[in-house]
């Protein structure tokens, strides 16, 4: 902390993910950039001297070549990990064991070894963290949320959750998204949004059927996905995940089923509230249909892990509960690859 009582923050990764939390950072008055380490230099300068020349940083930013020395700095007391998906779970890691706490990007982590570790870590650590399942602080998903939460469509028995994004060799991350050993394959990578979204907004998911298909040759994974599931308390629904759709727009879409009505996106059917209802009404409010970064609510997740280190405020997605969505993308993708039904496994 400095003379200020600002906390240091040390971005791991110097993307466009990365400038985005820098963003976020610098608006928070109780943190500052203290340092950047990313695999190149060059890219490491480049967003220190933006953010420190447009005069929002308010202190020098370090640079370092080695993310052990950004994990040395005492005056580091969070990290933000950026880094490609391969890396999330083991630089995590060695963020708690340096007694940092923790802006996580998704996916927590690409395999059951992985998230087990990255949740045992996080446990001993004693310290606080978010992971950016950034849709949990997305304007309509709290309304969405506060509507379930007032019974507005009673009982939910069918949840469905779609993540389309297709990914175009100018997308910023392709070079190594296409390939399975660093990105873990379409249901980590993007799809984990969706089981992410339907835990949420729901409940836990017991079990899944999925299947799978590719239509584009650039990946070395199967690129489309979908999946039948059952959730914890009986009910059903589906999830799928495609980054195969270059003809047509990123789309999220989320469809809940209740015995009093219904809730598509941004529209909503409720009896309960509407009882001479008789279509669907609009919720005046954006819709999380980009799949652009710099739409993503990054500065809301970041306040929200301020708020819980300052004043034990709780984090819509910590590390224990972002490994229980990634439980649920890997069982997807385990189906999908075996052709049988998988139970969601909790390390």
């Amino acid at each position: 902390m400095d003379q200020e009582g600002r906390l240091g923050v040390g971005i791991r990764g110097a993307g466009q993910v990365a400038n985005q939390h820098a963003a976020a950072i610098l608006a928070n008055p109780r943190l500052r950039l203290a340092a950047v380490s990313s695999r190149s230099r060059s890219s490491s300068e480049k967003l220190a001297k933006e953010w420190a020349s447009a005069g929002k940083s308010g202190t020098p930013i370090r640079i370092y070549d080695r993310y052990e020395e950004l994990l040395n700095d005492q005056s580091v007391e969070i990290v933000s990990e950026c880094m490609p998906n391969y890396l999330h779970a083991r630089e995590a890691i060695l963020a708690f064991d340096a007694g940092k706490h923790l802006i996580l990007e998704k996916p927590a982590g690409i395999n059951g070894e992985e998230l087990k570790a990255l949740r045992d870590a996080f446990m001993r650590s004693g310290r606080r963290s978010v992971v950016s399942f950034v849709l949990r602080w997305h304007p309509l998903v709290a309304n969405l949320k506060n509507l379930l939460d007032l019974s507005a469509i009673g009982d939910v028995y069918y949840t469905e959750m779609d993540y389309w994004h297709g990914i175009k060799p100018s997308f910023s991350s392709y070079n190594w998204i296409r390939r399975r050993e660093f990105a873990g394959g379409t249901m980590i990578t993007g799809g984990c949004h969706a089981t992410d979204l339907a835990r949420y907004l729901h409940g836990e998911i017991d079990e899944v059927s999925a299947y799978s298909t590719k239509v584009r040759e650039d990946f070395d994974y199967p690129t489309t996905i979908v999946a039948a599931v059952r959730f914890a308390d009986g009910s059903v629904g589906k999830i799928s995940v495609s980054l195969d759709g270059l003809s047509f727009p990123y789309q999220f879409n989320i469809d809940l089923l209740g015995t009093k009505g219904a809730l598509r996106d941004n529209r909503l059917y409720s009896k309960a509230l509407f009882p001479f209802q008789n279509d669907f009404v609009a919720l005046p409010c954006d819709t999380p249909n980009s799949g652009s970064v710099e739409h993503h609510p990054f500065k809301q997740e970041i306040d929200n892990l301020v708020d819980c280190i300052d004043n034990g405020t709780p984090v819509l997605s910590d590390v224990a509960d972002a490994c229980k969505s990634m439980e649920a993308a890997l069982a997807i993708t385990e189906s999908a690859a075996t052709g049988k039904p998988v139970k969601v496994r909790r390390s």
